[in-house]
Protein backbone atom coordinates (compact mmCIF):
# COMPACT_ATOMS: atom_id res chain seq x y z
CA UNK A 1 0.00 0.00 0.00
CA UNK A 2 1.38 3.44 -0.84
CA UNK A 3 2.50 5.75 1.96
CA UNK A 4 0.37 8.61 0.66
CA UNK A 5 -3.18 9.41 1.65
CA UNK A 6 -5.67 10.00 -1.15
CA UNK A 7 -8.50 12.37 -0.31
CA UNK A 8 -11.52 13.14 -2.45
CA UNK A 9 -14.42 15.51 -2.00
CA UNK A 10 -17.52 16.46 -3.93
CA UNK A 11 -16.17 19.74 -5.33
CA UNK A 12 -16.21 19.69 -9.10
CA UNK A 13 -19.07 17.19 -9.33
CA UNK A 14 -20.48 16.74 -12.83
CA UNK A 15 -23.96 17.98 -13.74
CA UNK A 16 -25.87 15.06 -15.25
CA UNK A 17 -28.96 16.01 -17.24
CA UNK A 18 -31.82 13.49 -16.99
CA UNK A 19 -29.68 10.84 -15.23
CA UNK A 20 -30.65 7.41 -16.62
CA UNK A 21 -33.62 9.03 -18.38
CA UNK A 22 -34.88 10.75 -15.21
CA UNK A 23 -35.94 14.33 -14.65
CA UNK A 24 -33.95 17.48 -13.77
CA UNK A 25 -30.19 17.83 -13.28
CA UNK A 26 -28.38 15.50 -10.87
CA UNK A 27 -24.83 15.86 -9.63
CA UNK A 28 -22.34 12.98 -9.57
CA UNK A 29 -18.67 12.45 -8.78
CA UNK A 30 -16.45 9.38 -8.61
CA UNK A 31 -14.51 9.63 -5.34
CA UNK A 32 -12.32 6.53 -5.75
CA UNK A 33 -11.62 3.81 -8.31
CA UNK A 34 -10.28 0.29 -7.79
CA UNK A 35 -6.80 1.13 -9.08
CA UNK A 36 -4.04 0.39 -6.59
CA UNK A 37 -6.10 -2.01 -4.46
CA UNK A 38 -6.57 -5.76 -4.65
CA UNK A 39 -10.30 -6.01 -3.85
CA UNK A 40 -13.13 -6.73 -6.25
CA UNK A 41 -14.80 -3.35 -5.91
CA UNK A 42 -15.34 -0.93 -8.81
CA UNK A 43 -15.80 2.54 -7.32
CA UNK A 44 -17.05 4.79 -4.55
CA UNK A 45 -19.20 7.59 -5.87
CA UNK A 46 -21.31 10.49 -4.61
CA UNK A 47 -24.67 11.34 -6.16
CA UNK A 48 -27.19 14.10 -5.54
CA UNK A 49 -30.72 14.87 -6.73
CA UNK A 50 -32.35 18.27 -6.18
CA UNK A 51 -35.91 18.41 -4.78
CA UNK A 52 -38.41 16.79 -7.16
CA UNK A 53 -35.72 15.21 -9.36
CA UNK A 54 -35.66 11.59 -10.50
CA UNK A 55 -32.81 9.26 -11.45
CA UNK A 56 -34.48 7.04 -14.04
CA UNK A 57 -35.02 3.31 -13.73
CA UNK A 58 -32.09 1.18 -14.83
CA UNK A 59 -30.17 -1.98 -13.91
CA UNK A 60 -26.54 -3.02 -13.72
CA UNK A 61 -25.46 -6.36 -15.18
CA UNK A 62 -21.80 -6.12 -14.19
CA UNK A 63 -21.85 -4.59 -10.70
CA UNK A 64 -23.87 -4.52 -7.49
CA UNK A 65 -24.31 -1.30 -5.54
CA UNK A 66 -24.70 -0.28 -1.93
CA UNK A 67 -26.26 3.13 -1.32
CA UNK A 68 -25.73 5.02 1.93
CA UNK A 69 -28.09 7.98 2.26
CA UNK A 70 -26.35 11.08 3.62
CA UNK A 71 -28.96 13.85 3.32
CA UNK A 72 -32.54 14.39 2.26
CA UNK A 73 -35.57 12.16 1.94
CA UNK A 74 -36.74 10.18 -1.01
CA UNK A 75 -37.85 6.94 -2.46
CA UNK A 76 -36.05 4.12 -4.20
CA UNK A 77 -37.86 1.61 -6.36
CA UNK A 78 -36.27 -1.85 -6.30
CA UNK A 79 -37.90 -4.13 -8.89
CA UNK A 80 -41.01 -1.93 -8.83
CA UNK A 81 -41.32 -1.98 -5.00
CA UNK A 82 -41.09 1.55 -3.50
CA UNK A 83 -39.13 2.14 -0.28
CA UNK A 84 -38.77 5.42 1.65
CA UNK A 85 -35.15 6.41 2.30
CA UNK A 86 -33.60 8.97 4.63
CA UNK A 87 -30.18 9.72 6.16
CA UNK A 88 -28.54 6.67 7.71
CA UNK A 89 -30.30 4.13 5.48
CA UNK A 90 -28.17 1.60 3.61
CA UNK A 91 -29.77 0.08 0.51
CA UNK A 92 -28.33 -3.10 -1.03
CA UNK A 93 -28.97 -3.20 -4.77
CA UNK A 94 -28.16 -6.70 -6.02
CA UNK A 95 -26.92 -7.70 -9.45
CA UNK A 96 -29.60 -7.12 -12.09
CA UNK A 97 -32.05 -5.33 -9.78
CA UNK A 98 -34.07 -2.59 -11.49
CA UNK A 99 -33.80 0.60 -9.47
CA UNK A 100 -34.83 4.25 -9.54
CA UNK A 101 -34.31 7.18 -7.12
CA UNK A 102 -36.78 10.01 -6.51
CA UNK A 103 -36.22 13.03 -4.26
CA UNK A 104 -39.43 13.58 -2.25
CA UNK A 105 -38.02 16.20 0.12
CA UNK A 106 -37.33 19.93 0.09
CA UNK A 107 -33.52 19.60 0.15
CA UNK A 108 -30.99 17.75 -1.98
CA UNK A 109 -31.01 13.95 -1.69
CA UNK A 110 -27.34 12.93 -1.35
CA UNK A 111 -25.97 9.39 -1.17
CA UNK A 112 -22.74 7.45 -1.43
CA UNK A 113 -22.51 4.56 -3.89
CA UNK A 114 -20.19 1.64 -3.21
CA UNK A 115 -20.01 -0.37 -6.40
CA UNK A 116 -18.69 -3.96 -6.35
CA UNK A 117 -18.21 -6.47 -9.14
CA UNK A 118 -20.56 -9.40 -9.59
CA UNK A 119 -19.11 -12.95 -9.71
CA UNK A 120 -18.81 -13.17 -13.53
CA UNK A 121 -16.97 -9.85 -13.78
CA UNK A 122 -14.69 -10.79 -10.89
CA UNK A 123 -13.81 -14.10 -12.57
CA UNK A 124 -13.09 -12.29 -15.84
CA UNK A 125 -10.81 -9.79 -14.09
CA UNK A 126 -8.81 -12.30 -12.04
CA UNK A 127 -8.57 -14.98 -14.75
CA UNK A 128 -9.89 -18.48 -15.25
CA UNK A 129 -7.20 -20.16 -13.12
CA UNK A 130 -8.18 -18.30 -9.97
CA UNK A 131 -9.92 -19.76 -6.95
CA UNK A 132 -13.71 -19.70 -7.15
CA UNK A 133 -15.47 -16.66 -5.76
CA UNK A 134 -16.69 -17.36 -2.20
CA UNK A 135 -20.46 -17.35 -1.78
CA UNK A 136 -22.04 -15.02 0.78
CA UNK A 137 -22.67 -16.48 4.22
CA UNK A 138 -25.67 -15.59 6.38
CA UNK A 139 -25.09 -12.97 9.07
CA UNK A 140 -24.56 -14.41 12.53
CA UNK A 141 -26.14 -11.56 14.45
CA UNK A 142 -29.61 -9.97 14.32
CA UNK A 143 -31.16 -9.26 10.89
CA UNK A 144 -31.07 -5.70 9.60
CA UNK A 145 -34.52 -4.07 9.72
CA UNK A 146 -36.11 -3.58 6.30
CA UNK A 147 -36.73 -0.15 4.82
CA UNK A 148 -40.24 1.25 5.07
CA UNK A 149 -42.42 0.33 2.12
CA UNK A 150 -44.42 3.24 0.73
CA UNK A 151 -47.31 1.24 -0.66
Amino acid sequence: MPDELLVADVRGASAVHAMHGGADIARWKCLARRMGLAGTWEAIEWASLPPGAVCGEHRHTRTEELYFVLQGEGEILLNDVPHRIRPGHLVVNGLGTRHQFRNLGDQDLNWLVIEVFGPATTRALIGSGADPIPQPTPALDQPVPALERTS
